[in-house]
């Protein structure tokens, strides 16, 4: 269970809702997040980025709801089942040198929510012994993923390995490259909060990238992010595509260098549907 849940009840985050747009007022957005711990379970949503999309694009996107029957779009608390299942059948060597963050941590921090409790529980991740932390960023109605790559070295001059971070988003028109200031302000906060020896020049060397990434068609966002902490975990291709990377090579074009395959991202949306299918059934029991 996720520190996040055990410190207080959360209710779970779809991506479906015509309330105000949470990115334009973050004080009322820290209001609601603070009425949600004591809300217990009961189900609320985050205000949707897809509702600002051109009128062309959200008509396809409506349709693909009907279509899909809603199987596509996942709330936080599916998402994390499906990681702790996913965690579950990994080697130890992996999950010695990978951790990931609770889906809402970085919303939290971002909104002004309970940031000494976030920045508590993300030390006790140990982040600066491993080589990739996953942090999914679900924000504005959107998920994307913050990848903390070799934080576990020091020195900026090693030129196979170094710190680095990379922004997957499968999303190109919410652009990206938006959460950059609070990027660098959640990573330089955690430095601070776990006391460590790093200077702020180093801090700000360490680069933040924008790869390009296979794109979705609907509102399948939680789904693409899940795909991408897996093929960390378990796709040979992109391991080795990210072993032989130097610190002064770019990741810009990490799609290119052949690790994606659309057939294996098609069979794990079913694996996805089959296991929400599961989790509902379950619930209805």
């Amino acid at each position: 269970m996720s520190r996040r849940r055990q410190g207080q009840a959360q209710a779970p985050i779809d991506l479906d809702s015509d309330a105000e747009d949470e990115c334009k007022n973050k004080r009322s957005r820290t209001s609601r997040m603070a009425a949600l711990k004591t809300s217990g379970r009961s189900k609320h949503a985050l205000p949707s980025f897809y509702n600002n999309l051109p009128q062309n694009r959200s008509s396809r996107i409506a349709t693909s709801r009907r279509d899909k029957a809603n199987q596509d779009k996942l709330n936080t608390d599916i998402f994390e089942l499906y990681m702790e299942d996913l965690w579950k059948h990994i080697d130890e060597d992996k999950k010695s040198a990978y951790a990931y963050f609770d889906s809402l941590w970085f919303n939290m921090y971002y909104c002004g929510q309970n940031i000494p409790n976030v920045l508590k529980w993300i030390k006790a991740k140990r982040i600066f012994s491993r080589q990739y932390v996953f942090v999914p960023i679900v924000c504005c109605g959107h998920w994307s993923l913050l990848v903390l790559c070799h934080f576990d070295e020091t020195n900026c001059s090693d030129i196979k390995k170094g710190p680095r971070m990379i922004v997957l988003d499968s999303l190109n028109t919410a652009d990206p490259t938006r959460f950059q200031s609070a990027i660098r302000k959640f990573i330089a906060d955690i430095y601070e909060t776990e006391e460590r020896e790093e200077s702020k020049q180093f801090i700000n060397k360490i680069r933040l990238e924008f790869p390009k990434v296979p794109q979705q068609n609907g509102e399948e966002c939680g789904i693409y992010v899940l795909y991408f902490i897996q093929c960390f975990l378990q796709n040979k291709k992109l391991a080795e595509v990210l072993e032989n990377k130097k610190l002064e090579e770019d990741f810009t074009q990490l799609l290119d260098d052949g690790w994606f395959d659309p057939e294996e991202l098609e069979n794990f949306r079913k694996d996805i549907h089959s296991f929400q299918a599961n989790r509902n059934s379950k619930t209805e029991e």
